[in-house]
């Protein structure tokens, strides 16, 4: 058995089809479909189970998958602690940034202004990278708590109506959600968390937004809003004090209410001093900029 055997596995396993899997690896369907044979001979157990063309994993598929994911996680532990270990090169740090961008700049300030020598790459509004597992860090924003050992909650925050200061709704004293039924909504697309929270938590209630603009950028978004183009939902403190400057109010729902939940992630296994060292600066740096503003 050996690592490349282990790899082509987890293809299969993940692709559910064998035809996929072998265009993803560049290799011929008969010799993947041989590579899993020789592997469940080595291991003594049918991994998947075959109806035709079709194949999933069965329950000895399933435990040999957890073991494998495994075994890869520490090789890449090993791996990153001996590059440490002999590091000739320029340290590098990758950063996913899901949320609180418009603080993303303060931050590196603040990271680059205590920490020395390191390339920070930083990777925005991709979901494909979001899940990729060559990220170092995440910041990732969620409708529900998480429990998990590599992810510390850097804020809870609630989501707030934003309206441009001339909208009729503020002449109102409470605003319920019945009074947006028919007003225009702008938002972001699906590609954000954000959006896709807000759509979430709106069905729950059997209500439907009337949106009538989206946009693939909160800067663009906050313009729109200060031309009283529409109204919309905005989280309250990583948005809120920067983003409403200038012809916007903030005003929560009496009888609706959201929330978020913001996350700093890290992989699991060894991590680099400099990876451990930012996850200490990022904890900071939210507790101080954005939490007690």
């Amino acid at each position: 058995m050996d690592i490349q055997q282990l790899e082509y596995f987890e293809i299969v396993a993940t692709t559910m089809n064998v035809t996929k899997a072998a265009e993803q690896l560049y290799i011929s369907q008969s010799s993947l479909s041989q590579t899993i044979k020789r592997l469940e001979a080595e291991v003594g157990y049918p991994l998947f189970q075959r109806n035709g063309k079709h194949i999933i994993l069965n329950e000895n598929g399933f435990i040999f998958l957890n073991c494998v994911q495994k075994i890869k996680e520490s090789l890449r532990s090993a791996n990153d602690e001996m590059k440490e270990r002999n590091q000739t090169v320029r340290r590098e740090l990758r950063i996913f940034v899901g949320c609180a961008s418009l603080y993303l700049p303060d931050l590196l300030v603040y990271l680059k202004g205590n920490t020395k020598d390191i390339l920070f790459r930083i990777y925005q509004w991709n979901n494909i990278v979001q899940n990729s597992q060559d990220m170092d860090l995440k910041i990732i924003a969620l409708s529900k708590p998480q429990d998990k050992v590599n992810s510390f909650l850097l804020l809870e925050e609630d989501i707030l109506l934003a309206l441009p200061k001339k909208h009729i709704l503020n002449n109102k004293d409470t605003i319920q959600l019945s009074d947006l039924i028919k007003e225009e909504f702008i938002s972001l697309n699906s590609s954000w968390s954000l959006e896709n929270t807000i759509t979430e938590q709106c069905k729950l209630k059997g209500v439907n937004l009337f949106v009538t603009i989206q946009a693939d950028n909160p800067v663009i978004l906050r313009e729109l809003l200060r031309k009283n183009l529409g109204i919309a939902f905005i989280p309250e403190k990583t948005w809120g004090n920067s983003f409403v400057e200038g012809g916007l109010e903030l005003r929560t729902i009496t009888d609706f209410s959201m929330k978020r939940y913001v996350y700093l992630e890290w992989q699991e296994g060894y991590l680099r001093q400099n990876v451990t060292q930012c996850i200490t600066l990022i904890k900071n740096f939210f507790n101080t900029f954005i939490l007690n503003r």
